[in-house]
């Protein structure tokens, strides 16, 4: 029965790791080219068979899409000096002649235009599986037919133009239109779902925030929930050892330091398990160390004195739980108070409380969500920071929850793990 669950955990472990890898190279590689940007004069992700439209949205940067793939028909080549119209690396418009002149006369150009070129009068016309628009005139050198098809943009059009001679014909121009239209093939737009994940994770590497807002979180979780441990062991000891030798205490100076330390601890709970941890967080940060702006070692402190308190409790319940004739055994082999404690009583509670503090380490976790409040850049912080830049709540909120589903559910699975361990050695 376990070696099936161990191997259902690694099936899925290894699920999940290919879907995360497809899903990045799908989006990463396969529609790097959807939106382009320039980088150091280079046009980033463009192929020389991509025809690409220039945008510029609000009057802001001008953006590059993928609009077409497009390739030269049979017995054309790429005309290699062809002019650039706008000066930039981005292909914007191809142009293809004949390799015999007296076979494939003519010229094909290929480019992106603006729907002003549409007229109302203009009636849709199919060429090659093609939606578009199709338009013969006269021109200076001779016949021209021109094919402006429909674009997954809305304020795009794909014009394929052929020019022949004076003496073509229109059965010979839609010929030639038809072989180009066969080798343009329109660019489909993302999915609403897929531009959503691209914007956010994608477009500039903010996929960066989440994963450096992961290492912080688990930073400060890991340290906190070691000093909650240190605290938590400390308050717990002095506040069992109170309750354990109260009425055989005799009145001195032991009774009253001892007597003084738990109520120190006692306050120390009320206090921290009373009031809220995001309150004692921005304490900590804008009164106490006001003068600090440490924040990930501030929201370690707080996060491990707020731990501490359940800890505490919790190894107290576990100490307290052991029957009270181990702590008289022991006495009576000679064992001192400090040595029964560290010999025989703890060692049996901490084996109660092991299950306890694994799950306090999973709700510190979770905890640790609000250090944003004092700017510190965690893993939720990450996410707010996306959704700052994109206007979009639901993608990077929704990466956050999930991230800390997954988070919860492996380390839930590991107490899970530790318990069996633990009931399997009392048989």
């Amino acid at each position: 029965m376990k070696s099936k669950k161990k191997t259902g955990l690694k099936i899925a472990v290894i699920l999940t790791v290919i879907a995360a890898i497809a899903v990045w190279g799908y989006f990463a590689i396969f529609h790097n080219a959807d939106v382009l940007k320039l980088e150091d004069g280079k046009a980033v992700g463009a192929k020389a068979t991509w025809l690409i439209a220039r945008f510029a949205e609000g009057g802001g940067e001008a953006r590059y899409y993928k609009i077409a793939d497009v390739g030269a028909p049979r017995g054309y080549v790429t005309v290699k000096d062809a002019p650039d119209t706008d000066g930039d690396p981005i292909t914007t418009f191809f142009v293809y002649q004949g390799k015999d002149a007296e076979k494939n006369p003519g010229v094909i150009t290929v480019t992106a235009e603006a729907p002003s070129f549409v007229l109302g009068s203009d009636t849709p016309t199919d060429i090659a599986g093609q939606t578009g628009f199709l338009r013969t005139q006269d021109s200076q050198d001779g016949r021209e037919m021109l094919f402006l098809m429909r674009s997954p943009y809305e304020n795009v059009l794909i014009a394929i133009r052929v020019s022949m001679g004076t003496e073509a014909t229109e059965e010979e121009l839609l010929s030639l239109i038809t072989a180009a239209a066969e080798k343009v093939t329109p660019s489909k737009q993302l999915s609403p779902i897929a531009a959503e994940f691209k914007l956010n994770f994608l477009d500039d590497a903010r996929w960066r925030y989440l994963w450096n807002g992961l290492g912080v979180t688990l930073e400060i979780t890991l340290f906190a929930v070691l000093m909650g441990i240190a605290i938590g062991v400390i308050v717990a000891a002095v506040r069992s050892t109170w309750e354990q030798n109260e009425e055989s205490l005799r009145p001195g100076l032991g009774r009253t330091v001892l007597g003084f330390f738990n109520g120190l601890c006692k306050a120390y709970l009320t206090v921290i398990r009373g009031t809220p941890v995001v309150i004692q967080l921005m304490i900590m940060y804008y009164v106490i160390f006001a003068s600090s702006r440490n924040g990930v070692l501030i929201a370690i402190l707080s996060f491990g004195i707020n731990s501490g308190a359940y800890v505490a409790e919790i190894i107290r319940g576990g100490i307290m739980s052991i029957d009270r004739g181990q702590l008289e055994a022991g006495r009576s082999l000679g064992l001192n108070y400090v040595q029964t404690m560290w010999y025989i009583i703890v060692p049996q509670a901490m084996k109660n409380v092991l299950p306890a503090l694994a799950n306090e380490f999973i709700v510190l976790l979770k905890e640790t969500s609000v250090a944003g409040y004092v700017a510190v850049k965690d893993l939720t912080f990450g996410g707010d920071s996306i959704r700052g830049v994109t206007y979009s709540a639901f993608m990077p909120l929704l990466a956050v929850a999930a991230i800390y589903l997954v988070m919860v559910m492996f380390f839930t699975w590991l107490v899970g793990k530790l318990e069996r361990r633990l009931r399997s050695s009392d048989h």
